[in-house]
């Protein structure tokens, strides 16, 4: 064992005498030392309750026979951070995550690790630390919300940021946002949405990288304890087994995950992620891929927001198994899961308890998955939809751009009336260098929505969506402003044209006119030009590559 080498042995007494001053014993460190890399936080709904988590999988870790470490990581929160100038710093963290795992992990010459991520980012980072590492590990992610209700009605993420717009409009008066603020979260979790975070549970579910069932287990309910429990078992046996995160990581891991996702309307944030934790275990995945998937998968459940369904009626219905068994053949049976069982035996032994909610093959929601990638003239290196969460009237369109260079403008002139039926609203510096950060556009998406332009107007931007976002809203467009992409040369009035059944995107101005923009565009001057946002700036990759660090 690694761990033997950090603390056996006579010329280790130095050692051994500093990690005793923390209370542990001889006996606890002839064991296996399994570190938890927890993302416990009081002021995070995802994370509050993971103290309780974290010992529960302490327990299980002690039961089989290994001797568990803690250490907190963190979580900077999307929901907390939106349409806000710290809402920069929220992928930029997915790395660092990343980082903080290795360097503990390594600083201590433990043996094994079990990831316990709440949160769209640090579920990500999490398993790309994994596979950098490659030392035998185990995710549990920290769960959905059951919805909120307030005098019959579910209560969503979007239903509360949508609602902003609807007081605006008078649909609604304060009185009945705060109800719905108030009421949004029964208890601790990512909400109910298919969120960022809550897709993330799901793909790594279907990855292999957590046990079965656990992606979509309510958040601090007693089953979730109990997986807790059985996690921090299993993490020693992987160990003794010697099954590590590059024997699961597959090529095929990767396409089921992507068709599980993609199959229930998970969130377009899921393409920077399967790219950045595919780059991490050493397998090409690109744009193509992800194309390829989609075009190949049927939408078999539209969860929130893109349809009536909350994640914890999903794990009701039978959660990630009963996905991965309705999409059949398209699943690779024999991965290798953190279970022990091959993904062929799981969804074999899986039930479709409800099939209103999710459909058959034979007879699905849409005859293909969730995600679009576009291309064009507007984004010669691609640009991401959620196509299931776009009204059919919307799928093909064209409009005249109303340009703005940030979401903070867009939002003020969306909800300030000044933004009419058939206009493309185009946000751009949005990108991972030119925000920078890339941040994700929910503020802007909810105005559009709330103002019910959401079958009139689309929102096009070098920035990306959140989970909760739904309505004509098309990111990732690269390449982005900041290096001079053609979204840096669109003006106030251009024709823009949307169609995506034919995944295009197209800016239809001549190209003399756009060589003649291009001879007089000046680079915009750093936003930030001091700490880690610059530094992310000068390095990060774009959109298409996973908006990874170099590593």
């Amino acid at each position: 064992m690694r761990s033997t080498e950090q603390f056996a042995g006579t010329d280790r007494s130095l050692q051994r005498a500093w990690i005793k001053g923390a209370g542990f014993t001889d006996e606890e460190l002839t064991q296996p030392l399994v570190m938890i890399a927890n993302t416990y936080q009081d002021f995070s709904p995802e994370n509050a309750h993971l103290r309780t988590i974290v010992d529960a999988v302490k327990a299980g870790v002690r039961m089989a026979g290994g001797t568990p470490i803690e250490f907190n990581t963190f979580h900077v929160t999307d929901s907390e951070a939106f349409a806000a100038r710290s809402m920069r710093y929220v992928l930029p963290s997915r790395d660092v995550v990343a980082d903080s795992i290795e360097l503990m992990a390594e600083g201590h010459g433990v043996d094994a690790l079990v990831l316990l991520p709440g949160g769209d980012k640090p579920t990500p980072g999490m398993v790309m630390a994994a596979a950098r590492l490659n030392l035998p590990s185990i995710l549990l992610y920290a769960g959905p919300t059951p919805y909120g209700l307030y005098r019959g009605k579910k209560l969503f993420l979007e239903t509360v940021y949508d609602g902003v717009g609807e007081v605006v409009r008078g649909e609604i008066d304060t009185d009945t946002l705060k109800h719905w603020e108030d009421e949004l979260f029964p208890g601790p979790g990512a909400g109910d949405t298919l969120t960022s975070g809550n897709t993330a549970g799901i793909y790594c579910e279907a990855l292999g990288m957590s046990l079965p069932h656990t992606g979509t287990l309510p958040a601090g309910s007693n089953n979730q304890i109990r997986a807790a429990k059985y996690t921090g078992m299993r993490i020693v046996d992987l160990l003794r087994n010697n099954v590590r995160p590059r024997d699961i990581l597959t090529a095929e891991a990767f396409e089921n995950a992507l068709r599980v996702a993609m199959a229930v309307s998970g969130s377009t944030n899921m393409v920077l992620h399967f790219i950045a934790m595919a780059k991490e275990a050493g397998i090409e995945l690109d744009f193509d891929t992800i194309d390829r998937i989609g075009r190949q998968t049927p939408t078999l459940a539209k969860l929130a927001p893109s349809g009536p369904w909350g994640v914890t009626e999903l794990h009701a219905a039978g959660g990630v198994p009963a996905v991965l068994a309705e999409l059949g053949d398209l699943i690779h049976e024999t991965t290798t899961t953190v279970s022990g069982k091959t993904t062929g035996e799981i969804a074999a032994a899986a039930e479709n308890l409800n099939p209103e909610l999710l459909a058959s093959r034979d007879n699905p929601v849409a005859p293909e998955g969730s995600i679009f990638i576009l291309r064009g003239s507007l984004a010669p290196d691609g640009a991401v939809v959620k196509a299931s969460g776009v009204a059919p009237s919307m799928w093909r369109f064209e409009g005249a751009a109303t340009v703005f260079e940030d979401e903070e403008s867009a939002i003020e002139a969306i909800l300030g009336g000044q933004v009419s039926p058939g206009t493309a609203i185009v946000i751009r510096n949005e990108g991972p260098r030119g925000g920078p950060g890339m941040r994700e556009m929910l503020g802007a998406t909810s105005a559009v929505v709330g103002m019910g332009l959401s079958e009139s107007v689309t929102l096009i931007t070098d920035g990306r969506f959140s989970g909760a976002t739904h309505g004509p809203a098309i990111g990732y467009v690269g390449p982005e402003a900041a290096d001079g992409g053609p979204i840096a040369l669109v003006r106030d009035g251009d024709r823009i044209v949307i169609d995506l059944a034919e995944r295009r995107l197209d800016l239809d101005v001549p190209q003399q006119e756009l060589d003649a923009r291009r001879a007089s565009w000046v680079r915009r001057e750093p936003s930030v030009t001091s700490g880690y946002l610059a530094f992310y700036a000068q390095h990060v990759a774009p959109a298409c590559k996973g908006a990874v660090m170099p590593r």
